[in-house]
């Protein structure tokens, strides 16, 4: 059977339209990298590419449009920022601003949210009694959950303050039985805080503290509940105080890992002033790791404290410790600290030990020179020249001068001309009266 040759024609051209599509549709596909690609691509030739108008990039434009018509796909739901679109946070509780100052409606929830927290504890704490008898009895059954809410633990604590008396009572019978759990809760210690603070110098204070008595040696590793154990020591003076050491003792490695359980240490010793043998058992802890102590971040506070009212047989030690390792601590950013304070609280005698060490001559060059030119060692040597007796600087000036090497070589040094200065400064005003 023959075929009309212009049917064939006809047909050939619908066919040969089909594969062309088909052909630009994988051109475009294969054509098109993926967006890491590009990236990388981007990434790797800093060069600035000006753009090209030219008939590759015209048909590549085509080819998506013709892209997106044969697949059947609108133009408008294929835009690159269409998976963007806001999700719906229907479920999550929203408050209105005008409704803000509302008093209707779930205050508890209201408490849990920022602005509706705010708006309570102002009514809360500007209000009449009848305001208060108001929202104390809508957020009575939500007091413990509230006190462990980022936002609800400030409105407790509001309520505390500013509640009345019978108020006050009521949340403490409630909170009372939670004390253990709020103690260790990062929202819930300032809550526990603030009722041991109301309840101070009452009856009820001592419930609250034989409920967390039994957890102190807990409590002071807690970076949470340290806090509770310091307003204890706050609120508690003198020889009550005295079951911190129950704490302390055994667990002074664990302590001085942290800034909080170094300040648990530092009121620890000053409690045991006048318990001198409860004193030396944690004072001969802290001597068995005093070395690293010196050049820690938060243990070297604890150094400092017994230099300054520790006892003189520890701080002679701890002088010891100085003398033998003094350019490691004196190089050294926490270290330096721990030397500034023992030539600022020591006597002569130990001022005169740490001269010889600065000028000796065993090692070139001499440790004046080393520490003058270093970034901590530098204000080991000001503090020195600032806080020795009148005549150790004298001498020590005299045996400066006298070797001039010593002068020109921490000139050479941008920390060392700090202690150049401060030397030149102090024969100008003649303080040594050469």
């Amino acid at each position: 059977m023959f075929q009309d040759p212009e049917e064939k024609d006809m047909i050939g051209d619908l066919l040969n339209d089909s594969f062309e599509a088909e052909k630009t549709k994988k051109s475009y596909s294969n054509n098109r990298p993926p967006a890491l690609e590009i990236k990388q691509y981007q990434k790797s030739s800093p060069v600035y590419q000006p753009k090209v108008y030219s008939p590759q990039v015209q048909h590549k434009a085509n080819s998506y449009d013709l892209d997106l018509r044969l697949t059947k796909i609108p133009v408008q739901q294929s835009a690159p920022n269409s998976a963007l679109k806001a999700k719906s946070y229907e479920c999550m509780t929203q408050f209105i601003p005008e409704e803000e100052t509302s008093l209707d409606g779930d205050l508890i929830s209201k408490c849990k949210d920022q602005n509706g927290a705010r708006s309570i504890q102002k009514q809360f704490q500007e209000g009449p009694v009848a305001i208060k008898d108001l929202i104390f009895s809508r957020l009575e059954k939500g007091l413990v959950s509230l006190s462990k809410d980022v936002f609800g633990n400030y409105v407790i604590q509001n309520l505390l303050e500013n509640g009345t008396p019978i108020q006050q009572q009521k949340m403490l019978v409630i909170l009372q039985p939670h004390t253990q759990q709020l103690a260790f809760h990062q929202y819930g210690c300032r809550v526990l805080q603030k009722l041991l603070q109301n309840a101070h110098k009452t009856q009820e204070f001592q419930v609250l503290f034989d409920s967390i008595k039994g957890k102190v040696r807990e409590l002071v590793i807690d970076q949470h509940g340290n806090h509770v154990v310091q307003k204890l020591i706050q609120l508690m003076e003198g020889d009550a105080s005295l079951w911190v050491l129950d704490g302390v003792e055994g667990q002074i490695s664990k302590l001085v890992t942290n800034s909080f359980g170094c300040r648990i240490i530092q009121k620890a010793i000053s409690i045991s002033n006048n318990h001198l043998e409860r004193q030396m058992n944690v004072l001969q802890e802290i001597m068995k790791i005093s070395q690293e102590l010196c050049i820690s971040q938060y243990g070297n506070y604890i150094i400092q404290q017994l230099l300054k009212d520790g006892p003189e047989v520890i701080q002679i030690e701890i002088q010891q410790i100085i003398m033998d390792k003094i350019e490691e601590y004196s190089l050294n950013k926490f270290g330096s600290n721990v030397v500034d304070c023992a030539i600022k609280c020591s006597d002569n005698r130990f001022k005169l030990k740490i001269m010889e060490l600065l000028l000796s001559q065993k090692n070139h060059p001499v440790l004046f020179v080393r520490l003058s030119k270093n970034a901590y060692g530098n204000y080991v040597v000001q503090n020195f020249l600032k806080f020795a007796d009148s005549e150790i600087q004298k001498e020590f000036y005299l045996k400066i001068t006298n070797n001039q090497q010593l002068l020109h070589e921490i000139q050479q040094s941008q920390f060392g001309q700090y202690v150049y200065q401060m030397l030149t400064q102090k024969l100008e005003l003649e303080t040594f009266k050469l």
